[in-house]
């Protein structure tokens, strides 16, 4: 495959893929690293940056969120980290959180309480400042540790005056403080090169996987030498397990393989990933402190290569050739919420939402211009019909 403007090739992907091999490598064996996967967690903490802050090396990621009580279990194995968003649910995942720290008295000092709204670039000092009361309001206490702008896609959204005014007087206030930026759509990286250089950003939220972006390694490298704290999702790279067969055999986790993953990288701080039972506490917690064994390495890297020109990493280089000002990359995301993050009706009403100037509907219409743009020969017209079919609701159940 030929080389494209932003370095995107089979041999950069697998390399991706592939880094992990310079890591030291676990020497006991899976069996003898889980022979207790029910013994008490050893949490570790890393630096946030220079914003003072410790977090730990698991986040309590709340899209979907809404039992209290598995909150106050995960801050008792050590999960101090909760990210959250005034977006999520439409404020509901908030308001759970909300019933949580109401319980927890002192322990809410504890907590680096981590949230954040979208806001549009004729935003007033007014409207950020009452969308940070109102998340205080459903969390329940009187300030948060990071406060960030979300869901960012252009550079116009990391320049509005409003936010940084209302930002200074919300910290000088106590109700914040650091603020920070998250995002994971197409120019991710120029989004946060710019944010880098700008200087006022303290905390850094992306998406982050061991299958895309080759470049990203360096910029999150300069972030943390300018002081600035990063924090990762979606590490798992699309969570497209299933789709391979046998890809855990011999009792491996892909999910925890992504964390060491992750956690490899000294200017990762943290990995937030949804926590919706139990569970899923205790898996996520036996990655940390634990180096990729050889087996997971190998996992990682199947992974990768069978999912070369499958995976829709975001990048939004098809989207610039789409005559029809299709979504492609939300449709794509919608899409993978609804496949392999069980959130069916959430992903169908967030496809309702971009009406027919965004959805898919013209495809079934266009020669598919898309998949000449894509860096990965990914067959991006058929997935989004098949995307389209998956994601509209039934006449009249909208």
């Amino acid at each position: 495959m030929a080389s494209t403007k932003n370095g995107f090739n089979r041999r950069n992907f697998l390399k991706m893929g592939a880094m992990t091999s310079g890591l030291a490598i676990g020497g006991c064996s899976r069996a003898e690293s889980l022979a207790d996967d029910r013994a008490p967690l050893e949490m570790q903490f890393r630096d946030l940056g220079a914003t003072g802050l410790k977090v730990s090396e698991i986040s309590f990621g709340s899209y979907g969120f809404d039992n209290p009580a598995l909150l106050s279990a995960a801050l008792d194995q050590g999960i101090t980290t909760v990210c959250t968003s005034a977006n999520y649910q439409s404020g509901r995942a908030e308001t759970s959180i909300g019933r949580a720290i109401s319980s927890l008295g002192s322990r809410r000092d504890e907590l680096v309480l981590f949230t954040g709204d979208m806001f549009k670039t004729t935003a007033t000092t007014t409207d950020v400042l009452e969308a940070i009361d109102g998340s205080l309001k459903r969390l329940q206490t009187d300030h948060v540790e990071i406060y960030r702008i979300t869901n960012v896609t252009s550079l116009d959204e990391l320049r509005i005056d409003a936010l940084f005014e209302a930002f200074e007087l919300a910290k000088k206030a106590g109700k914040v403080g650091h603020l920070g930026l998250s995002g994971h759509h197409g120019g991710m990286q120029e989004l946060l090169e710019t944010a880098i250089g700008d200087g006022r950003f303290e905390v850094l939220f992306t998406k982050y996987d061991f299958a895309s972006y080759p470049d990203q390694d360096q910029i999150l490298d300069k972030a943390a030498q300018r002081g600035i704290g990063t924090m990762v999702f979606k590490t798992n790279a699309g969570n497209r397990k299933s789709e391979i067969k046998d890809l855990e055999r011999g009792g491996l986790s892909f999910r925890q393989a992504t964390i060491k993953w992750a956690l490899s990288h000294p200017y990762v701080a943290s990995v937030c990933v949804g926590i919706t039972n139990f569970d899923e506490i205790h898996e996520y917690g036996q990655a940390v402190g634990q180096p990729l064994e050889e087996a997971e390495v190998a996992m990682l890297r199947r992974y990768t290569d069978e999912m070369y020109d499958r995976y829709c990493r975001f990048c939004g280089e098809c989207e610039a050739r789409c005559p029809h000002g299709v979504a492609i990359a939300d449709v794509n995301r919608y899409a993978m919420y609804f496949k392999y993050y069980g959130r069916e009706k959430d992903s169908m009403r967030l496809y309702d939402a971009l009406g027919e100037g965004g959805n898919a509907a013209m495809c079934a219409h266009c020669s598919g211009r898309c998949e000449i743009g894509c860096p990965f020969r990914r067959a991006v017209r058929r997935e989004l019909l098949e995307a389209h079919d998956l994601l509209s609701f039934p006449r009249g159940d909208a």
